[in-house]
């Protein structure tokens, strides 16, 4: 009975996971006079209608290729997740305006490295064209008709990161270009935690 529960938790869970879209996150910043940056689908963009909530979660780990010398400086980084949690000023997500877009200024909190900073980040929501592009749902409420473009910067010292064993000392730049965003349900609240 006990490995059945297991088995159909493990179940759920997979199944859940497979709903959940990633988006494409570019990171860059400076280290030993160089630029360093990744791209990959490091990040997952929530949105919560009940209270309006933004979060967006970036896995740094993701960012690494394998390669000792490209990835070295994700290691200072690479221990905890990026979560910022938002308050998104909007009755409706999908209310754009006659251009098909909207961009808003989000305040709120970056957690990261055990330490939370108050932080804005601009993002643009817009519809994805109808062309070519199949809706899940068709109900007025579903989100993948819509995406995000975003970009937020902080200073490793914010996050205590520079005391680290590779002491970054730059600004770290991360952008999300054609982000999806998932509605944030009742048994996702472990995508949100380190």
């Amino acid at each position: 009975m006990k490995y059945l529960i297991i088995f159909l938790f493990l179940i759920c869970y997979r199944s859940d996971a497979q709903n959940i879209q990633f988006s494409k996150t570019y990171v860059n910043t400076h280290y030993h006079d160089q630029q360093y940056f990744s791209l990959n689908s490091s990040s997952v963009i929530f949105y919560n209608p009940e209270n309006h909530e933004l979060i967006i979660v970036i896995d740094f780990v993701k960012f690494k290729i394998g390669n000792d010398t490209l990835d070295e400086w994700l290691d200072d980084l690479d221990d905890t997740k990026l979560i910022f949690k938002g308050y998104l000023n909007t009755v409706n997500l999908l209310d754009l305006t006659h251009h098909n877009a909207k961009a808003v200024m989000v305040n709120g909190v970056i957690l990261f490295n055990g330490i939370s900073s108050a932080h804005s980040i601009e993002l643009t929501l817009f519809e994805i064209s109808k062309e070519g592009m199949l809706y899940s749902s068709n109900e007025q409420d579903y989100f993948d008709r819509v995406n995000a473009n975003l970009q937020f910067g902080f200073f490793p010292k914010e996050f205590k990161i520079d005391k680290k064993k590779h002491h970054l000392n730059k600004k770290i730049t991360v952008s999300i270009f054609r982000g999806y965003i998932n509605q944030f349900k009742v048994g996702l609240e472990h995508w949100i935690t380190n």
